[in-house]
């Protein structure tokens, strides 16, 4: 858990029936390309994106974060994953972080690397967040506040309390939840799309047998 509402993991947590219960995830960001189970009652925005510096991740920015924070307003959990939760899903954690909070890519990623040690966007990825932290994140905050009006959540408060003493408050991570370490290699992906499905799919991935 990141935030309140807010979990990072990787494709075995969201295919992990009894941890998404005991957390409460109602929405799940995917970002990868595998073959995934689609879980009844959750709600889906799937990403398509390979996990490689060249790939356009910032232009699926706003679509993800308009997503996540919809899905907090309302109670409910999100948990954004790719295939080893270590690139692309906490790209797009860090980037939701940074607009929520008026703190820097490295201040965010320090923040959750202190939960989840994995947490490493790869360079591509790490400098489409350095130019999403200009102009771009105040206007998607300036979008949620116009859509969703004042947030009444404290994040900054609680991403600072994850920061070594002396950067931002008390810690926070003595008994935080802790992120599973990755099991499964990325593979890539194609378009996004959002949906609700009713019916469960079994449908395990080659590269996991």
């Amino acid at each position: 858990q990141i935030l309140p509402g807010l979990y990072l993991g990787n494709f075995i947590d969201a295919k992990d029936l009894e941890q998404l219960s005991r957390n409460k995830i109602t929405h799940i960001v995917s970002i990868h390309e595998s073959p995934q189970p689609l879980l009844q009652d959750i709600t889906y925005l799937r990403i398509p994106l390979p996990d490689t510096p060249e790939a356009n991740i910032k232009r699926h920015f706003k679509e993800c974060i308009s997503f996540i924070h919809q899905c907090r307003l309302h109670g409910g959990n999100c948990l954004v994953h790719c295939l080893a939760g270590i690139s692309r899903s906490t790209t797009v954690v860090v980037a939701y972080v940074m607009v929520v909070t008026e703190l820097s890519c490295q201040e965010v990623l320090d923040a959750i690397r202190t939960i989840r040690p994995v947490a490493n966007p790869n360079p591509g990825f790490r400098q489409q967040l350095a130019e999403f932290g200009g102009g771009a994140a105040r206007k998607v905050r300036r979008y949620l506040k116009q859509r969703y009006g004042t947030s009444p959540f404290n994040d900054e408060e609680e991403i600072k309390a994850l920061l070594p003493a002396g950067r931002g408050g008390p810690s926070r991570t003595e008994g935080a939840v802790q992120g599973l370490v990755p099991r499964a290699r990325d593979i890539r992906s194609t378009t996004p799309f959002l949906l609700r499905v009713k019916r469960t799919f079994s449908c395990i991935p080659a590269c996991l047998k």
